[in-house]
């Protein structure tokens, strides 16, 4: 595992590398040449080398198949299989131990250089969920709750686990996205390569590593085994490439390519290349592959320019360049050259008049480094080292110009410069110039306009000359330029408010995207936009009004232009605006120039001040009382009807409770149920009796309900009520004539039934007794033909009123016709309790009466009865006992009572 960051660009060149790599294809060519390899013609058995992308055994499952095919295919040869990681595959190559080779497209591209091959047979298609792809690429994953790192500007500076360098989609074609995108992460990242894919997938979710990258497919395959779950991990950078059907974060490459080497004939090419374009996407072979067969060789072109641009095996840069290696390169140059050295001697004296040419150049260069305020150095490309700076320099970088020279450069930086190194290595020639960060001795960061030139007189060649220019301030100050550039966009995209120039001279106006949105209108469609335009949309009637504040703004009356108009909306409606605006620009004979301002939609304030205005209206002047509380009960405003309803004047209630209304008619749970229902429904209903200031009590018809602000919260309670007093009266007024006498106020027949059912009850449940007397006056008739029916309903009025009295308070005397009583006796003990109240009622009614002058007298005949009795009876039954025992005592001569059943006199 590594430990720090990963360089992709350091040279693996150099002489040991070349002559490594020389000795390996010279290796192989001896072996190539060898009669004994020969296996193709000798059909002896041919080895299919697969590199293990993924961990052996499953690789080994999966091609196994595809072995057993060209095995049952191609009857002239025997194929076996080896799965190795990369460097044993290298090492098996130069061996001759490898036939066929199935690997990736970057290992093909440096197994290419190195050896000699007979070329691409096929490239590898691959399928997934029915749909198939004969390209690859890199996927960047990371932890889905990993919320920092979600492009690929994010991964710079973090922990990127990676399968290895010489992986195209686990390595290269992420790194190159990268790069592509101004992002280099061999500078910015730390890598940790882990051999394969399952370790960097398991790395990333075991939080070993911040991302990850991985081949396409890699992470289908082990969402589909059930290894891992596809909510944990997210893909970044993701693209999306028509039907392609694999999750990828990278453009697309060829896919593996299957080659041969080649001591195998050209005839078995031929057969395994057959075998191979016959695969079909049903076969066993393909399907436990996964893949969809082999298709014609791909252009792998694209791999190459990958590893060129990233100077990767087999293209990387070499730094040391030797003797050995020019000779090896330049060997007829070097003959030539030492036919033409026999010339230079012949132009010796040419070139000691060109000497003395170059030491007046130089001593006028000299001068011109020496006193140039610039900071000026001179660098020597192999060691990197300064090797002459001026006084500008040592004074820019705090060191005495004896110590900066031979001061290495990158000591000077504050990180590493991609450039110098271009320039190193010849990837620039010429003038160049470029942007970077340099370090003083007192360890301040200065950013500095590097400008490079490399040398290419013999006299200075490996040199370059360098003119550093501090840009510090300057970036400092295009930096806040930007900032507030960026500050005032902000402020206008976050108030969502139009803008406007205005050229007042020449009437040309300049508006935004959002002046146009508020009338319903792209800009383009108003285009080109003039004073006009404004005036075009705004109303008739706020016109004069814009035109006198814009005159005082003329004027220098006024600072600030602000006025509020309508606007025609393209729909027709009109909308508010918050016109504002100032002249930030006279002209020289002081007169307005331009003028910049705004436009804020306020049709939603308009709106609720008319809302407000409306709301304000109907408290002051509505009929029924308001009252307000805050979300603690507290009174915080109330209308004069609340006033004129209990008494209480506003100032005397703000703050209070309602409490002061209770009337005491109303229990707890009342008050609790009132609550319970406010706070899950939100309002309350009903009627309930209050307090009067004067103590008189008075019914209402309340609502309450619960108000809410903007964002949704409780706010505020309002109570709306209304005085029913007289409904209620009139109410119970209705009720009382329904279920009493008109003449005598008793109840009525119907009252008096539903009190004989509940006494009935009260002595079932108590087992207590009652009695029920039926009473008929005597001789009634009579007075009413003598005296009139007048006389005869006072009689009745001053009977009635006699007999109430005689009765206790759970008795209950009710008149049920002219002249016809039934008393109710309830709450007896025995049912020999009833019979004296029965006699006193027979007393009380034959008393002699004085009425209007006139003396009048009649008797009364009671017949009454007990409950309970034997058997099951009910309120009509015991009702008809006594309407008999009553006649039996008309029968016995009338001024009398009767018990039903026995007939016992009273």
């Amino acid at each position: 595992m590594q430990s720090d960051r990963t360089d992709g660009h350091a040279n693996r060149g150099g002489v040991a590398s070349l002559a490594a790599r020389l000795l390996r294809g010279l290796t192989l060519c001896v072996l190539v040449s060898t009669p004994m390899v020969t296996l193709a013609a000798s059909g002896e058995r041919l080895v299919l080398g697969i590199f293990a992308v993924r961990p052996v055994p499953l690789m080994e499952l999966r091609f196994g198949p595809l072995v057993d095919y060209l095995n049952a295919s191609i009857e002239s040869a025997e194929f076996e299989m080896r799965v190795l990681d990369l460097d044993d595959l290298d090492r098996a190559i130069q061996r001759n131990e490898i036939d066929l080779l199935l690997t990736t497209p970057t290992h093909y591209e440096l197994v290419r250089s190195e050896n000699a091959l007979s070329g691409v047979l096929g490239t590898l298609v691959t399928q997934h969920r029915g749909r198939s792809t004969r390209s690859l690429g890199g996927v960047i994953i990371a932890r889905r709750d990993s919320a920092e790192i979600d492009e690929l500007a994010d991964l710079a500076g973090r922990v990127i686990a990676a399968p290895g360098e010489r992986f195209l989609g686990g390595y290269q074609a992420p790194l190159f996205e990268a790069l592509e995108a101004g992002i280099d992460l061999r500078e910015s990242a730390m890598f940790d390569f882990l051999g394969s894919h399952d370790a960097v997938v398991r790395a990333v979710l075991d939080g070993q590593a911040e991302a990850g990258f991985i081949r396409t497919g890699v992470l289908q395959d082990l969402i589909d085994r059930g290894h891992i779950d596809p909510r944990v991990l997210k893909v970044i950078n993701r693209q999306h490439l028509g039907d392609y059907p694999y999750l990828v974060s990278t453009r697309l490459y060829p896919e593996w390519p299957l080659v041969t080497m080649p001591h195998v004939g050209l005839a078995l090419e031929r057969q395994i290349a057959a075998a191979l374009f016959s695969l079909n996407v049903d076969d066993p072979a393909a399907q436990t592959a996964g893949i969809a067969g082999f298709g014609p060789p791909a252009d792998y072109l694209p791999v190459e320019r990958v590893t060129r641009e990233l100077g990767l095996p087999p293209f990387e840069r070499a730094n040391d360049i030797t003797w050995a290696d020019i000779w090896a390169q330049h060997r007829n140059e070097l003959l030539i050259l030492a036919l033409a050295m026999v010339l230079v001697a012949l132009l010796t004296v040419a070139l000691v008049f060109r000497q003395i040419a170059l030491r007046r150049s130089e001593e006028r260069f000299r001068r011109f480094f020496e006193d140039n305020a610039s900071v000026l150095l001179l660098i020597d490309f192999e060691s990197g080292e300064i090797l002459d700076a001026n006084q500008a320099a040592a004074g820019f970088y705090g060191w005495p110009r004896e110590e900066l020279v031979g001061h290495p450069i990158d000591r000077l930086w504050a990180h590493r410069c991609r450039q110098f190194e271009e320039v190193c290595q010849g990837g620039i020639t010429g003038g160049h110039c470029h942007l970077h960060t340099h370090r003083l001795r007192s360890g301040e960061e200065r950013r500095v306009e590097v400008h490079v030139t490399p040398l290419t007189d013999h006299r200075h060649r490996g040199r370059m000359f360098v003119i550093v220019h501090d840009i510090t301030e300057r970036e400092r100050a295009e930096q806040a330029l930007e900032r507030e550039r960026e500050r005032l966009a902000n402020v206008i995209e976050g108030t969502n408010v139009g803008t406007w120039e205005w050229n007042i001279q020449t009437g040309e106006t300049v508006f935004n995207q959002r002046w146009a949105a508020m009338v319903g209108y792209q800009l383009s469609e108003l285009e080109p936009t003039t004073i006009e335009t404004w005036q075009r949309f705004a109303h008739p009637e706020d016109l004069p009004h814009s035109e006198r504040a814009l005159e005082a703004c003329f004027n220098r009356e006024s600072d600030y232009y602000e006025v509020e108009v309508r606007m025609q909306h393209r729909d027709g409606h009109w909308i508010w605006v918050l016109d504002r605006g100032r002249i930030l620009e006279w002209t020289d004979d002081d007169k307005p120039l331009r003028m910049w301002g705004t436009h804020q939609d306020i049709t939603a304030r308009k709106q609720m001040e008319q809302d407000l205005q409306l709301a304000a209206s109907v408290f002051v002047h509505a009929r029924e009382a308001i009252l307000i509380t805050n979300l603690d009960a507290r009174i915080i405003d109330v209308n004069a009807a609340f006033t004129e309803m209990t008494g209480w004047r506003r100032d005397e209630v703000i703050g209070h409770t309602p409490k002061f209304l209770q009337s005491g008619t109303h229990d707890r749970e009342f008050y609790r149920h009132m609550r319970e229902r406010l706070r899950t429904a939100g309002y309350w209903s009903g009627e309930l009796w209050n307090r009067h200031k004067s103590g008189e009590l008075f019914a209402e018809r309340l609502t309450i309900s619960l108000v809410h602000d903007a964002e949704g919260r409780p706010r505020n309670y309002i109570a709306l009520a209304s005085d029913i007093t007289d409904i209620k009266n009139y109410q119970r007024e209705l009720e009382h004539r329904a279920n009493h006498d008109a003449l005598t106020g008793l109840p009525n027949r119907v009252l008096m039934a539903d009190r004989l059912r509940q006494a009935m009850a009260a002595a079932r449940r108590n087992h207590g007794t009652l009695a029920l007397a039926f009473l008929d006056l005597d001789g009634f008739k009579a007075v009413n033909d003598e005296h009139g029916h007048d006389m005869g309903d006072k009689l009745l009025i001053d009977v009635a009123k006699d007999l109430g009295a005689q009765l206790r308070e759970t008795d209950t005397l009710s008149r049920i016709s002219g002249d016809e009583f039934v008393i109710i006796l309830s709450g007896l003990d025995q049912e020999a309790d009833a019979e004296p109240i029965i006699n006193r009622l027979v007393q009380t009614a034959a008393r002699e009466r004085r009425i209007e002058g006139a003396t009048l007298q009649v008797t009364a005949s009671i017949g009454y009865t007990f409950y309970p009795q034997e058997g099951v009876l009910d309120d009509e039954i015991l009702l008809k006992q006594a309407d008999e025992a009553m006649y039996q005592a008309k029968a016995g001569g009338r001024n009398r009572a009767y018990r039903y059943a026995s007939l016992a006199k009273g």
